[in-house]
């Protein structure tokens, strides 16, 4: 076991960490963060669905948690039915998935329905908008005096939170967005009662989260395609802890609802990355299991770093400005499932085959395909694969290979009209105008038709283990991140007054949690239900003991 345990250490210690601050011995409790409770001396370290949350402790050190003691948690669905339900009853199943899941006495589930001519299911009226509440296995009714709300209008969605937050307050808060996605230009949201070019762009989202300052949000989730981007996670930023998307096409299936809602329900203190693991996974094994699945990459993204990581991304844009223009990098991926019956663009291609939608129509381009194919050995490559690293907190793929790994950025190859919806929409977010003038000039140079052919790093690529080594950090052992951070901004970087991060750190790749604290690695082992710390002073791993409440060390 120490063996393993060691080697889980190298590989973790080069990873991005958030350093938890602890408090002084002697602040009193009722000061302390929630996330914080003492240990007494029959406490239980335990796992499975119903698990009390892992605790630590040792010497003077307070106890810090995975997860939290919350008991109560808000998710609000923004739901605009659209064709996908007009033409397949989509939205009706996955409320169907969320009336199974038996949420309602400790999570909130507030669903606004809208944007569609016919809903297929739940006795749902098209004729306008509708806000329901999932509780007990029943779907009820809240609010049918709206009218025929335009879903892509920031009004309705700003009107949404501030009626849940009222009517729903909590000390957790998740929203989730259902429908089309279109990347960060295009926007989310295609509503069959608007012009058919009408759109929720990134701008018009971040507008309607800034006027409500009193929430952060654990989790901003797009049930949607193409969402999983920089320019996204950019937007999404000052609102919420994580944001989780899918970087590919979503098939008709989208997310599932029942078993993960059913986990939060059952313990609403859930760790956020641990959630968002139970949704990543869902997604992917039900792409993988039903014939109705198809290709997907859905990624948890760690909001704390967006900063840095794009940063460090036009970083190495700048220097590699003449390798990115000489070739088109947008994908030709196709589109399938939910963008077979009409992913919205501006390119008018409702109802098209999916042969004729690719990730090209959008201009997406996947971070680290471009750094593996264009310069992965400069200063600035390994600033940015180090940053990408940390931004990642948990990517799920399908076994298939749909040359996708996280996270995209767009490039406007060739197109003008493109590249002025994209102008606005990044000024707006507040995006810097020297990079938006300098992605202006992608739309004139010569290489746009030149696609790029990505099927050697398709083969190559093995997952994000692989980079850890190479792009890490190690804060243990001495170093610093390349793209450190300034902690003393922590509003920026999602920390409490009291300067606490909120969360452990999961690596899918070991399948492990970690957390540093005052430059000690803790470890948490769910499978093996085995937590540990590692003593860098006398090279000594010690594990908790639950029967001798103590911390023993590790033979």
């Amino acid at each position: 076991m120490k063996k393993v345990i060691i080697g889980i250490l190298i590989a973790l210690g080069i990873l991005f960490v958030v350093i938890m601050l602890m408090p002084d011995d002697e602040k009193p409790a009722e000061e302390r963060p929630r996330e914080e409770a003492q240990v007494s001396t029959d406490t239980e370290v335990s796992s499975g669905e119903n698990a009390s949350q892992p605790v630590i402790q040792h010497g003077g050190v307070e106890t810090v948690s995975v997860g939290s003691d919350a008991k109560s948690a808000t998710i609000m669905v923004y739901m605009n039915g659209s064709d996908l339900e007009s033409e397949a009853g989509e939205a009706s199943e996955d409320i169907s998935e969320m009336l199974s899941s038996g949420v309602g006495d400790n999570v909130n589930v507030i669903i606004q329905t809208m944007g569609t001519r016919e809903w297929q299911d739940h006795g749902i009226s098209p004729d306008e908008a509708q806000t329901f509440r999932v509780k007990d296995g029943k779907l009820t009714l809240l609010r049918d005096d709206l009218g025929q709300l335009d879903c892509t209008s920031k009004n309705t969605m700003s009107e949404f939170i501030d009626f849940c937050k009222k009517g729903y307050p909590a000390e957790r808060y998740m929203f989730v967005f259902w429908d089309h996605g279109g990347g960060p230009v295009y926007g989310f949201g295609y509503d069959e009662w608007q012009d058919e070019q009408e759109s929720l762009t990134l701008n018009e989202i971040s507008r309607a989260f800034s006027e409500h300052p009193d929430i952060r949000f654990d989790i901003i989730g797009m049930d949607c395609c193409i969402m999983a981007d920089l320019e996204t996670c950019y937007a999404l930023a000052p609102y919420c802890r994580y944001t989780l998307l899918s970087e590919d096409f979503e098939s008709g299936l989208g997310w599932n609802y029942k078993n993960w809602m059913k986990r939060f329900e059952e313990n609403p203190g859930i760790s956020t990355p641990l959630l968002g693991k139970y949704i990543v996974d869902a997604i992917i094994e039900d792409n993988e299991k039903d014939s109705r699945g198809d290709s997907a990459c859905i990624g948890l993204f760690n909001e704390a770093t967006v900063n840095s990581l794009f940063d460090a991304w036009k970083k190495y844009a700048y220097l590699n400005e003449t390798a990115l223009m000489e070739k088109n990098y947008s994908r030709l991926h196709m589109a399938r499932g939910r963008g077979e019956r009409g992913l919205w663009d501006f390119l008018d291609l409702w109802g098209s085959d999916m042969s004729d939608v690719t990730l090209s129509d959008y201009y997406i381009s996947d971070i680290l395909a471009l750094v593996e194919s264009i310069d992965n050995k400069s200063d600035e490559a390994k600033s940015l694969m180090s940053a990408l690293k940390a931004s990642v907190v948990y990517c799920g793929h399908t076994s298939d290979k749909n040359e996708l790994t996280g996270l995209a950025v767009s490039l406007p190859y060739g197109d003008p009209d493109f590249y002025e919806q994209m102008r606005i929409v990044y000024t707006d977010l507040g995006i810097d105008q020297e990079y938006i003038e300098w992605l202006g000039g992608f739309v004139s140079e010569s290489g746009y038709e030149d696609y790029f052919d990505f099927g050697g790093f398709e083969d190559n690529w093995g997952g994000w283990g692989a980079y850890e080594d190479e792009y890490g950090c190690n804060i243990s052992g001495g170093g610093s991140c390349e793209y450190g951070y300034d902690y003393s901004q922590d509003d920026e970087y999602g920390l409490d007054e009291d300067g606490y991060c909120d969360d452990w750190i999961y690596d899918c790749e070991e399948d492990i949690w970690y957390m540093y604290d005052d430059d000690t690695l803790y470890l948490y082992d769910e499978e093996e239900d085995v937590m540990c710390y590692y003593d860098e002073e006398s090279d000594v791993i010690y594990y908790y003991d639950e029967d001798r409440d103590d911390w023993l060390e590790m033979e």
